[in-house]
């Protein structure tokens, strides 16, 4: 009688704790369907992300590739930014909130791309460091047509 209570109390056990994972299971499945969707909503409008990583320790050239971005997109690009079309983001690529997207984008050092809507990426960063501080209208130039291109 013992034997038989025992094994009766490991099998429903067994049933409970396959119930426990089953439930868990679809919980997780459903929650990261539901923060997928909320994501394509919220970047369903996005056609071009600008994403510039950089360090902690920022140099001359890495600080003016941010501010000549950012003023190349505030001047030329204004509406566009407002409505969310255009995304700008500046990440410190040390910082553990930002471990995706540097993993994402395989970034190991200041970066600056720009990536539109289907996936296609411009990475910007050996013209952004050959003109931003030394030449900025170039940089501007150059970025705007970039955009521009990427927009199309």
């Amino acid at each position: 009688m013992y034997q038989h209570e025992t094994q009766f109390k490991f099998n429903f056990m067994k049933k409970i704790l396959g119930l426990s994972v089953a439930v868990l299971f679809i919980t997780t499945l459903l929650s990261c369907r539901q923060s997928q969707t909320n994501q394509t909503k919220t970047n369903s409008s996005t056609k071009l992300e600008v994403l510039y990583f950089h360090t902690s320790e920022r140099c001359p050239a890495c600080i003016a590739i941010e501010n000549n971005t950012k003023k190349v997109l505030d001047e030329n690009f204004k509406t566009l930014l407002d409505s969310g079309i255009i995304q700008f983001r500046s990440l410190n690529l040390e910082e553990k909130a930002n471990t995706s997207l540097v993993e994402k984008y395989q970034i190991g050092y200041s970066t600056l791309l720009l990536i539109k809507s289907d996936g296609t990426k411009t990475d910007f960063t050996n013209t952004a460091f050959l003109n931003a501080d030394s030449k900025p209208a170039k940089f501007e130039e150059l970025l705007k047509a970039e955009i521009d291109k990427n927009l199309k």
